[in-house]
């Protein structure tokens, strides 16, 4: 009798085992595009302390950076890493003062520095 009710007691445990429905959401990691990775890193290493995307700060906005390389066909990743010279806004002070912040993307993969470009690209 006992075994017949301890038989009882484990088929009701996996019956309810099997049939209880977990609270657990399934989560499928979120891809960001490469636009959108740009867009993170351009903020998080503070270029947009000089450059906005339509209006001109410190240094031009995105809009005429995208435009002029776009034009002259214009390489920006060799650009940010100190490879090619300025062709946006070559003033003198102006390419002083992005040669300092050049540091900081000199150091950067060339990936996240795709990433940059094509974000700065897409500004229109």
């Amino acid at each position: 009798m006992k075994k017949i009710i301890l038989g009882i007691i484990c088929i009701s445990f996996l019956l309810v085992s099997f049939t209880v429905k977990s609270n657990k959401e399934i989560t499928t990691p979120v891809k960001t595009t490469s636009i959108e990775k740009g867009k993170k890193l351009f903020n998080s290493k503070t270029c947009n302390a000089c450059h906005q995307e339509k209006i001109k700060i410190v240094g031009p906005a995105i809009k005429t950076i995208a435009a002029k390389y776009t034009a002259k066909k214009g390489n920006i990743v060799a650009f940010l890493q100190g490879k090619n010279k300025a062709i946006v806004d070559t003033n003198p002070g102006q390419v002083a003062i992005m040669q300092a912040s050049l540091s900081i993307t000199k150091s950067m993969s060339k990936a996240d520095l795709e990433a940059i470009s094509k974000y700065m690209m897409s500004i229109q």
